[in-house]
């Protein structure tokens, strides 16, 4: 008799190929053996995995719970197999990561060469988050990733498989370049008159739709105006290359600019935006002590708590 881990194997095939045909064909086994291995199954847990349709098939409620604990464990089995494999003292593997912008442009990379100046043999890859945190979260319980950093606020508190830890909190800003014109006459620890936001052009960073809701919103609720948009950019280092070379102004995160040189993106000293991101990592519990992610976790704890404060002053 095959066991059950095979059983749950051919269970998630079938479910990603929608036909009983074309996941024995995957799988190389006869259709009247796939159809009793899905029938043990439904026999072991007294409930229906699949709902037969004329296309083909799908999951039940159940069959997709079902699929998702075949997904984390396949993940937790492939790490324990390395783990037995591997000579103790030498780290390998692959540690799969997901991030926002930012940390994929500014946080991880000093982090994730440090982790291997320790580890060398170690494979990380790091992937943007897709179609949203929401979907990215999925991935990570059912052990497509390990690790997703980014803004942790829409982790749900009853989820008990997913762990939560806090590194800082992020602000937006509204940002020039240091020699930008609108600082002229500026005196130290003077605010900005906001009207005069209304004289330059806007640049909108896209990689995240909610800034360009907040650059109009905010302005039409503070001046009475939409300001002057005059481009948009989903890449971080583009907008910020785009920032040091033009006049103008945009909502960033303060991270995102802390470490910008020649010239220095700066936030203007006017109360607009000021959003506040909450940021971290969140991870499922069962890979808290896995040597990978929890040297990734102490090094990014280390460089965030090196920095000081994110945002560089104004010019005065």
């Amino acid at each position: 008799m095959l066991d059950l881990m095979t059983h749950l194997m051919r269970l998630r095939t079938v479910a990603e190929a929608g036909s009983m045909r074309r996941a024995a064909g995957i799988l190389s086994v006869t259709q009247p053996a796939l159809t009793r291995s899905i029938a043990q199954l439904e026999s072991h847990f007294g409930k229906h995995l699949l709902v037969r349709h004329s296309r083909g098939v799908v999951l039940t409620g159940f069959g997709e719970r079902v699929v998702s604990s075949v997904q984390r464990l396949q993940r937790h089995w492939e790490l324990e197999e390395r783990s037995l494999e591997d000579d103790k003292s030498v780290l390998s593997g692959t540690l799969r990561v997901r991030a926002g912008p930012l940390w994929r442009a500014v946080i991880l990379p000093a982090v994730v060469a440090e982790l291997h100046r320790h580890h060398p043999d170690l494979v990380v890859e790091i992937q943007n988050n897709g179609s949203g945190l929401n979907d990215t979260l999925i991935d990570l319980v059912e052990g497509r990733c390990d690790v997703v950093f980014g803004g942790v606020q829409v982790v749900e508190e009853n989820n008990q498989r997913l762990m939560v830890r806090n590194y800082t909190t992020i602000v937006d800003r509204v940002v020039a370049r240091e020699d930008h014109p609108i600082f002229g006459g500026l005196q130290k620890g003077e605010n900005l008159d906001a009207s005069a936001l209304l004289n330059y052009p806007w640049l909108v960073y896209t990689a995240d739709p909610v800034y360009e809701l907040q650059t109009i919103h905010a302005c039409v609720e503070r001046l009475g105006s939409a300001p002057r948009i005059r481009a948009s950019c989903e890449s971080l280092i583009a907008t910020i290359a785009m920032l040091q070379k033009g006049d103008y102004l945009c909502i960033l995160p303060d991270r995102a600019v802390a470490n910008t040189m020649n010239p220095r993106i700066v936030p203007v000293p006017v109360e607009l935006g000021r959003r506040t991101i909450v940021t971290g990592a969140v991870f499922r519990g069962e890979m808290v002590d896995w040597p990978p992610l929890s040297g990734l976790l102490r090094i990014c704890e280390k460089h965030i708590g090196s920095e000081g404060d994110f945002a560089p002053s104004p010019p005065m």
